[in-house]
């Protein structure tokens, strides 16, 4: 793959972020689609779209059942519908410093409730069970990741 082919393929998978009013914000990722995020009214947001927190959810939900749906075609099988139901339990320290990076809020655990329905053979259920530990964002999240973030400042 050449630069330029990384940079397209990287581009078709980069997210941009831009504030709105309040704490509101609009995503448009890969240049395609778009989302509001915003925090819910409790936390002094509108509610005008998803939480942060609910698309970390939504993204593992809906790798997961790409996956799923890559594994069954993969071995020439299928099934009904697969039903994800994710929560997560955040580390909210209700004192402290100011400081979030010293705060420390953050995910400490998700739980992902998979249910497939068909009619499925043994084999099939342990290819989809071992599917459901190959979902590249479940990878990411279980293993962690390297966070870089640059601020700049303009006028």
């Amino acid at each position: 793959m050449t630069d330029t082919d990384q940079n397209a393929a990287s581009a078709n998978r980069d997210v941009v972020v831009q504030s709105l009013d309040g704490f509101a914000s609009m995503a448009v990722i890969g240049g395609e689609h778009s989302v509001v995020i915003d925090e819910p009214r409790e936390f002094e947001g509108e509610g005008i779209g998803p939480n942060p927190f609910g698309l970390i959810l939504s993204a593992l939900g809906g790798c997961i059942a790409g996956t799923l749906r890559g594994v069954a075609r993969q071995h020439g099988f299928d099934y009904d519908r697969a039903a994800i139901r994710l929560s997560l339990r955040v580390n909210r320290p209700t004192s402290g410093p100011l400081d979030p990076g010293e705060r420390e809020l953050r995910i400490s655990r998700i739980i992902a409730a998979i249910t497939i329905h068909g009619d499925l053979t043994e084999e099939q259920r342990t290819l989809l069970t071992h599917g459901v530990e190959t979902c590249p964002v479940g990878n990411t999240l279980r293993r962690g990741l390297r966070l870089t973030e640059t601020v700049e400042f303009a006028r």
